[in-house]
Order: structure tokens, then sequence, then C-alpha cells
């Protein structure tokens, strides 16, 4: 198990170093090309720094009272994602807290919170979990209490993602799987339904016309042409401008950012980190005799993938612009500060030596 913490813990410091980079780079273009300053390397640093703050301390309370304090922490969840409707609106959408010039998504902390109480509740329930009500329909209406509340923000995305996670979570602690095909199907019922009853958004009705039209959304078309005008090994950072012209470019697409200034091979490092990421998790996750520890730390790998995947296909055109970040490389400090105290709380976990049995050749 030592040799996949280490390649966990190396894969997190390639991430940060290719975020503060991108950042960095980005400041110095704009500066250049556009003439107007920018602080996004700054706030990067600052959040990391803030985040591993929130890391430490969550690794140093004993995983005993995240199990104890399991309901505690789902309302306070709802609470969190209640507490951005009395705040103003952004652009249409409540989905931020702010206070002073301090703003923090709700909404990546719910997701956290969530796996957690599930991870907790499959453990309590270990004997049950195969029963349709007690081990699924029931913990997934809690899942889907999460999801509603973030879907009115409105955040559809999110609020897909969450529900995603919250029965993927389910099944890791060991739900039937004939259950979710079930609900495969229900999903993508109700979603058809959703889009002809026309319950969707202006803007997200636009975005699926672009994807099922084979059309190239703008802000996708200008990311790929920084791709393609790279080469091999990029531009180098500050001397490259395309990225400028990128929407979102600190946060969604990033990864114009490093595709401009490192080309193929910045692409593929950060494809790489993010594999060994999630599967040294997976495996850490495979020694964990804990129940809760173990789903849970499946269930933030799985975190991890899903934000990577979405967040690639969009970039490649291949899934509708959502506005889900790139971990650790974006600039979304709630996305940053929650998955590492999820982190954190795995770190909890395994110092406790009761949770997880480490094989002979590990000892």
């Amino acid at each position: 198990m030592r040799r996949e913490i280490v390649v966990t813990i190396i894969s997190y410091l390639i991430l940060f170093v290719l975020g503060a980079l991108a950042m960095y780079s980005l400041d110095i273009a704009r500066e250049q090309v556009l003439g107007t300053s920018s602080s996004f390397f700054q706030k990067h640093v600052i959040t990391l720094v803030l985040s591993l703050v929130m890391m430490i301390a969550a690794m140093n309370i004993p995983f005993s009272f995240y199990e104890k304090n399991a309901t505690l922490f789902y309302f306070i969840g709802i609470g969190l994602l209640i507490l951005v409707f009395l705040f103003p609106s952004i652009n249409g959408a409540h989905r931020w807290i702010r206070i002073g010039g301090f703003t923090l998504q709700s909404s990546e902390f719910a997701k956290i919170i969530l796996i957690l109480y599930l991870s907790v509740y499959a453990k309590n329930n270990k004997g049950r979990m195969e029963e349709f009500k007690r081990g699924f329909l029931f913990p997934l209406f809690l899942g889907a209490v999460y999801a509603g509340l973030i879907l009115i923000e409105p955040n559809l995305s999110t609020a897909l993602f969450t529900f995603m996670i919250a029965a993927i979570t389910l099944y890791y602690g060991g739900a039937k799987l004939r259950y979710f095909l079930v609900l495969l199907f229900v999903v993508i019922a109700l979603f058809i339904i959703a889009v002809i009853g026309g319950f969707l958004h202006s803007y997200q009705l636009g975005r699926l016309r672009y994807f099922f039209s084979g059309e190239v959304a703008p802000q996708v078309d200008i990311a790929l042409r920084t791709i393609k005008n790279s080469g091999a090994t990029g531009w180098g950072i500050g001397n490259s401008w395309l990225k400028v012209y990128v929407p979102e470019a600190e946060s969604d697409f990033v990864l114009a950012v490093i595709g401009e200034d490192f080309g193929f091979f910045g692409i593929l490092l950060v494809s790489v980190a993010y594999l060994l990421l999630s599967y040294s998790l997976m495996r850490v996750a495979s020694y964990i005799d804990d129940i809760a520890i173990r789903t849970f730390t499946w269930s933030y790998a799985t975190v991890i993938l899903f934000h990577v995947s979405v967040n690639l296909g969009v970039f490649a055109g291949v899934f509708p612009v959502t506005g889900i970040p790139l971990p650790f490389i974006s600039t979304g400090g709630s996305s940053m500060m929650a998955l590492l105290t999820g982190f954190g709380i795995i770190l909890s976990g395994l110092l406790n030596k009761k949770s997880f049995e480490v094989g002979e050749n590990e000892r």
C-alpha cells in the first residue's frame, strides 16, 4: 500500500504544479496581449495553501467523528445548498455564497458530504444493502434531495453529476447492480420528458442543440485551435497568445492553456496524472476493511474520474458544454478545497490502523 500512497502524492504534486504554471502563463499572456492584469496565479496559490490546511485539519480528525456525525453533516450539506438562495444571483443563478471578496460554491462541498454520509450509511446497514427499499431506494432519495436543490439553482450538470455519484456510492456500498440498470432507464426517460416538455432553460437547450446538431460550440472551437497550433511540445510559457481569447480559460477550458504552452505532451501528462491518481486511490481502498472508509475512497476516486472525463469530453467536443472544472488545475477554489478536504478524510481513515489490513509483502 505504501507504493500506492507514494503514487497518489506524486500525482497530486504534478497536478498542483501544472495548475500553477497554467495560471501563471495565463496572467502573462493577458498582460502582453490584452494589456490587462489578472491574478489567477495568486488566487490559485492562495486557494491551494488554504485547501492543504483544510486537508491537514480533516486528516487530524478521527474518522470515528465523521461516522458518529454523518447525519449532522448530511443536514449541514442541505443547509449549504439552501443558503445560496439567500444571496443575490449571478447571471441568473444562485450557486454561490458571497461574503466580501470570498466566494464559495456549496455544491462542491455537498458532493463530498453526500458520499461521506452514504458511505457511513452503507456500513451501518451492511446486512440490508441488497434490499431494494433499505439499500437502494431510501438512500438514493436522500441523494436526490441534494440533486434537486442543485437543480433549482439552476445547475443541471452538477445536479445530474451529484445524483449519479450518489447511486455509484450505493453500488460500492453493496446495493445490487440490477437496481441501477432500472434507474438508468428512468433517468433517460425523465431527461427526454424534460427536453420535450420545455423544462430546461434556454441556455441549456442551446448547448444541447449545438451538441446534437454536430456543430462545435464557439468556445470549444477556439479551445481546440490552441492545441492544433501547438504541436507536440507547445510554445512554452509566455510565448503564446491564443489562449487569452478562450472563454473561461482559467476554469472550464484550462486545458487550452496547458495545450498551447506544453502541447500534446502536456495534455498527455495531465491525463496520466489523473489516471494514476484515481487508480492508486482505488488500490488503496482495496486494502481497507472498514466499509465506510473503503466506500468513501472508491467514491472519491470516482468523483475525480467523472470530473476529468466530463471536462476532457467537453474540451474535445464529445459532450455538451457544462461547467465542470478540472480538479486541482482550474481556478475553481471551492472544488479544490472540497476535494482536498475529502482526501484529508481518507487519510484520517488510513491513520486508523484498525480500518485496514496490510498484506505480508507490505508489512
